[in-house]
């Protein structure tokens, strides 16, 4: 169950609770209702994938991808020793937040495999009928903060996201790292001691922009046109130095699972051979080289 409370600067409240912000809400745990770990909460429905060697037909074939924007690189890399290994193969991405994908697979658009940044856009793909078969989760990722190189706002531990006008990214509710973020930030708020009363309505009221996927909060970040973004710790690792990372404490991160299925009217071969390669041995150590975790 959530609560939903609309709040004024003025006023004073802990931190669960739904915080209005430049328009976009904090959802909160209700804390009469009993909670989940972040860790526990990203391993429901989890499957542990099997290592295997992928085999595409011998003629290639064109191959869709719809993938979660924090992706890009690894699938891309992926997309290069493909298509070198298979030339008759031509793998096409559309990468763009979860949330995003999830719609234009029920607007009807083609694609061959969806792989999501979360369980929760897998089955909302899955209820209007777009996947084919049963998701299984290929990897997980955790929460970091980042700045900008030089830092302006001094931002030395996740407690400094409350800080007084500090301009703070997110990635809209409805994006998985959207969502995450908030998930993050309402954890940090039951714990009064290291992140002060009120946390979660500090750093709603610092929220200056929300963006469609994590690439975007990155962008925002790198741009210096924000002091603070919440993104997965692969992009952080994609930025490098144009960032500074502040790492989230395990206790109040998130896991999140990413699930690949294929999609319904899809070519079953070929998105079965892509499915196949990403929870392969070579795919895994793909993931892993951009921050990525295994399931297992």
């Amino acid at each position: 169950m959530l609560i939903l409370l609309l709040t004024m600067a003025s006023s004073s409240m802990s931190g669960a609770g739904l915080v209005q912000a430049q328009g976009a809400p904090f959802e909160c745990p209700d804390p009469a209702a009993p909670a989940a770990s972040p860790a526990s909460a990203a391993a429901e429905s989890e499957a542990t994938p099997v290592a295997a060697v992928a085999t595409f037909p011998e003629d290639g074939g064109e191959l869709t991808v719809f993938a979660a924007a924090s992706l890009t690189d690894a699938f891309t890399v992926m997309k290069r020793a493909l298509e070198t290994e298979y030339p008759g193969l031509t793998i096409t991405y559309n990468f763009a937040g979860s949330q995003a994908l999830v719609t234009q697979l029920a607007e009807g658009a083609a694609a061959d495999v969806f792989a999501s940044a979360n369980n929760a856009q897998m089955q909302a793909a899955s209820e209007h009928g777009s996947i084919a078969g049963e998701p299984v989760t290929f990897v997980r990722n955790r929460l970091a903060i980042v700045t900008p190189a030089d830092n302006p706002a001094g931002i030395q531990s996740a407690a400094d996201l409350g800080n007084p006008d500090l301009r703070l990214v997110l990635a809209q509710t409805e994006a998985p790292v959207g969502r995450y973020s908030r998930e993050a930030v309402c954890t940090m708020g039951t714990d009064t001691a290291t992140y002060g009363d009120d946390f979660v309505a500090r750093v709603a009221s610092n929220v200056v922009s929300e963006e469609e996927d994590v690439r975007d909060v990155l962008a925002k970040v790198q741009l210096g046109e924000a002091d603070a973004g919440i993104v997965y710790v692969s992009d952080a690792a994609i930025a490098g130095a144009e960032v500074q990372v502040i790492a989230i404490p395990a206790d109040v991160n998130i896991v999140a699972s990413y699930p690949i299925a294929a999609v319904v009217e899809g070519d079953p071969a070929l998105a079965g051979a892509f499915i196949t390669y990403v929870l392969s041995d070579e795919g895994q150590t793909t993931l892993a080289r951009f921050g990525f975790e295994p399931v297992s």
